[in-house]
């Protein structure tokens, strides 16, 4: 399993999601500067990993350590796709925070991820949509 460091500004830290009585999730999005573009990356940490979250706010400089993960799903049409996703596995603060919020105005929701999909039920299907 591979391992990514991600340093960044945070944009979003989400609410810990209980998606049954034995898995919860919750997501983070980082903002890395790196390259011509800033990209927003969408990182979920689950079950215990949610705590980790904790005291972390929009704004705040963090630099991320996750694992890549990919998997396979096919569709009842017979589809197949692939998604991968970033588990969170720690999380630091890299730098002062200046406490002066971070752009302007309302922000938009981050586009859908690996933490909207429902989780594989023990049959080994999910119901997405497509």
């Amino acid at each position: 399993m591979a391992q990514v460091t991600i340093s960044g500004t945070i944009k979003v830290v989400g609410k810990t999601q209980q998606v049954s009585e034995k898995f919860a999730k919750r997501e983070l999005v980082v903002t890395e500067q790196g390259g011509q573009y800033p990209q927003l990356i969408p990182i979920e940490f689950k079950q215990d990993k949610t705590g980790l979250l904790d005291g972390y706010n929009p704004g705040d400089e963090v630099t991320v350590t996750c694992y890549v993960n990919g998997r396979e799903w096919t569709g009842k049409d017979g589809v197949t796709k692939y998604f991968l996703s970033l588990a969170g596995n720690r999380i630091e603060r890299s730098g002062a925070s200046s406490g002066a919020p971070s752009g302007g105005g309302a922000q938009a929701a981050p586009p859908p991820s690996m933490a909207d999909m429902p989780p594989i039920t023990a049959e080994g299907e999910d119901d997405l949509p497509f």
